[in-house]
């Protein structure tokens, strides 16, 4: 265990990349919290709420998409800083519009349409130089994931908190003008990676593209476990897009509670992550990767449960948000883990890509849902009903057949690279 975490201390290049996407994270996080804030205190509106949420969703889904392409084309180098720079901008834009005074649902929708449009290819780019770096410096990839988890649970902890705290004190708008700084330290990370050198026989051109989505959507169909798992796992994102977007601001905002308590009340999930993060790098070995699966999605559907009977702000509601925060974390570790095992590295953006936008396009359909569900009903309606999707969600995948795959080797990872796709040597 010893050796193992000196071995990962010197893991400069994987540091280098988790700590750039941590960053990135934090701002995200930020942002996140200050967005729905910003609509449901000025507008009073959960279902303008949720329009927003859905039409930044589907920006994202095409953000991804294209992000994943570009990313196995010109690499994961130059696509993050390209990314986290135009992130930084429309950050920027916001900030200085509300400093001046001015908001305008349509000037809000366009500024984060562009942003998550743009964050989109900077996660896939910074998620495809894991695996690679990891292998590279002789780090196990459950480890890797892990510590992923752990550090995102970090940014995902200061974020909420921090975002909540600056509203309270300075106002929205300086509340962004910190996101820009968090953009900037992640391109300076970034900057800090080897470059890379892309080869491709055919160049870039409209039947290439369909070309090479169809070599990525292809290996997802042959694929035994991460073929089946697309029926499954992006119908997570009907509860994990819109639960910390839409409806735990909703469940604040209109109990009156303020922007400190909802910064609290995230950053105790987060904790949480931290938490489930280091456990699952410590113990992933000691389970079956389907146990943790199944149990830490069960568990998080009883924890959206308990949410629905508290009120927003007390201890129990802290309580539970930290063991809510814990399962996530096991719940994105394992998917991730069976993905970077089983993906060749040439296809790892584009097949993240589609999973992710997948993903994203349900979570943004179930956000308009949710906002109207809110606006007609209440947000501990909302609560009980993303509980009830991911109990569903849970007994689906403890009786699929498919889940036995999870803990066994894979074949299609060990293939060679496939070598139809580019000539140019391209450095990053």
């Amino acid at each position: 265990m010893k050796q193992g975490l000196r071995k990962l201390s010197r893991a400069r290049q994987l540091l280098t990349i988790l700590s750039a996407q941590s960053a990135s994270t934090y701002a995200n996080q930020v942002i996140a919290l200050v967005i729905p804030w910003l609509i449901l205190t000025r507008t009073g509106s959960a279902a303008s709420a949720g329009t927003i949420a859905f039409a930044i969703g589907i920006a994202a889904v095409i953000g991804t998409l294209v992000g994943g392409l570009v990313t196995d084309r010109i690499g994961g180098r130059r696509v993050s800083i390209l990314a986290d720079g135009l992130s930084l901008i429309t950050a920027l834009t916001l900030a200085v519009a509300l400093w001046f005074g001015f908001f305008s649902l349509w000037f809000v929708a366009v500024t984060q349409i562009l942003g998550v449009f743009f964050d989109g290819p900077g996660q896939i780019a910074k998620t495809t130089r894991v695996p690679a770096a990891a292998k590279e410096e002789d780090v196990p990839i459950t480890r890797a994931m892990g510590l992923t988890q752990t550090l995102q649970g970090v940014a995902m902890f200061i974020g909420p908190i921090t975002a909540g705290l600056l509203i309270a004190a300075f106002g929205e708008a300086n509340t962004l003008l910190v996101t820009t700084v968090l953009f900037l330290l992640s391109i300076m990370l970034v900057s800090r990676l080897r470059k890379q050198v892309m080869t491709h026989e055919h160049p870039m051109s409209a039947r290439q593209t369909y070309l090479d989505m169809r070599e990525a959507v292809h290996f997802l169909i042959k694929e035994p476990f991460l073929g089946k798992m697309q029926l499954l796992g992006p119908l997570m994102g009907a509860v994990i897009v819109p639960i910390s977007a839409l409806i735990y601001p909703a469940w604040f905002v209109f109990a009156h509670q303020d922007s400190r308590s909802l910064g609290i009340f995230l950053g105790a999930g987060a904790v949480g992550g931290m938490v489930g993060g280091v456990s699952f790098a410590a113990l992933a070995q000691k389970l079956p990767q389907r146990t943790w699966l199944v149990g830490a999605t069960a568990l998080y559907a009883v924890a959206l449960l308990g949410m629905h009977f508290l009120q927003p702000g007390s201890i129990p509601a802290i309580g539970v948000s930290f063991l809510a925060g814990s399962m996530l974390s096991v719940m994105f570790s394992v998917p991730f883990t069976a993905f970077y095992s089983r993906t060749p590295q040439n296809l790892l953006g584009r097949v993240g890509s589609l999973g992710a936008a997948y993903g994203t396009l349900i979570g943004a359909l179930s956000a308009l849902g949710f906002g109207w569900l809110i606006h007609a009903v209440s947000a501990p309606s909302a609560l009980l009903v993303s509980s009830l999707v991911m109990g569903a969600i849970a007994a689906s995948l403890a009786l699929a057949p498919f889940m036995r795959l999870l803990d066994s080797p894979s074949e299609q990872a060990e293939t060679e690279p496939d070598t139809t796709a580019v000539p140019a040597a391209t450095q990053l």
